[in-house]
């Protein structure tokens, strides 16, 4: 009888989603025997269960006696125990032949509150357009506006005129962006990763100007259109707060988009002048939000492992 035993699971934290390919080292974990002379249709019977808590993880891969990988279930946030089960030629669990790592794995949740990379390109944008353009920026996401103004709801806070204010972002995706990264990556010695292509958007944001003035309407157009020429790129810190990491810069679309910049020519009552346009910042990688750490390897794997065959695992889940 071959006990298995549990020394790590790495990463030890993931996303409720699931989806995330770990690595659990270990002893006397049960290989699959050498197949038979000739040839196969490549699937092997498995030879191990894996539970996270009370739910299976999928693809898994037995690379030798001492690690396996596999890709974690969905889960409630919160830690699970961690178990491995060795399973005879038919799938049935073998008695005695099994491990329980208690807690080893825990399911974290997106912190919406926090800042994600996305949150801090927004604001680098912002603060761009306010030095740049005028201090008077706001964004806003809301979509309920009403007629009754009386009840000063549902209204866009400016402080004063003029100003600009921002609508969005409006999340597009882009295939062009996405495939410009090297999948295969070394990892040490005869080893590699494979990592998956990123999910790669275009912002499309919304602008209003916002004016009293005929004069300071044509002024800040003018200024407006001048910015988005001078500003090709958009620029941020790569780690929010290390400057050694280097910087990472998304291109700035205005000029390419049709009716860019369009004059408010409805009747009114009132006296504002209202300007606006549209612009997209590319290739934003929508991928690590807050709060979930993900290190986007799908694919483990290496020439030759101990015992000289070759060996990968391979991505079985969107």
């Amino acid at each position: 009888m071959a006990v298995p035993t549990i020394t790590s699971v790495t990463p030890n934290s993931g996303p409720t989603a699931g989806r995330l390919l770990v690595a659990i080292a270990g002893t006397n974990f049960q290989l699959s025997p050498t197949p038979p002379p000739g040839p196969t249709n490549g699937i092997l019977a498995p030879t191990v269960r894996v539970l996270f808590g009370t739910e299976l993880a999928v693809n898994v891969a037995v690379v030798s006696s001492t690690k396996l990988y596999c890709y974690i279930p969905s889960g409630d946030d919160g830690p699970v125990d961690v178990t491995v089960t060795h399973l005879d030629p038919l799938g049935v669990p073998i008695v005695g032949e099994t491990v329980t790592a208690v807690a080893a794995f825990t399911y974290t949740r997106v912190l919406l509150t926090a800042q994600s990379d996305l949150t801090r390109l927004v604001r680098t944008l912002l603060r761009q357009i306010k030095r740049e353009v005028i201090k008077n920026v706001s964004l806003t996401v809301s979509t309920d506006y009403d007629s009754q103004t009386i009840d000063m709801l549902n209204l866009i806070d400016t402080a004063e005129k003029p100003a600009i204010v921002l609508f969005g972002p409006e999340l597009r995706q882009n295939r062009f962006y996405s495939l410009n990264q090297t999948q295969i990556t070394p990892d040490t010695g005869t080893l590699f990763e494979e990592r998956k292509v990123p999910f790669t958007v275009d912002l499309n944001f919304s602008l209003w100007g916002i004016s009293d003035r005929t004069i300071q309407t044509i002024n800040l157009v003018a200024l407006t259109d001048l910015f988005f020429h001078r500003n090709k790129f958009i620029s941020m810190l790569r780690v929010d707060g290390d400057p050694s990491k280097g910087t990472v810069r998304y291109e700035m679309d205005w000029q390419n988009i049709e009716n860019n910049i369009r004059i408010g020519t409805q009747p009114n009552e009132s006296d504002i002048r209202v300007f606006n346009g549209e612009f997209l910042i590319r290739g934003f990688d929508l991928e690590d939000l807050a709060g979930v750490d993900d290190d986007s390897v799908i694919a483990r794997g290496a020439q030759v492992d101990e015992d000289g065959l070759t060996f990968s695992v391979e991505q079985k889940v969107g």
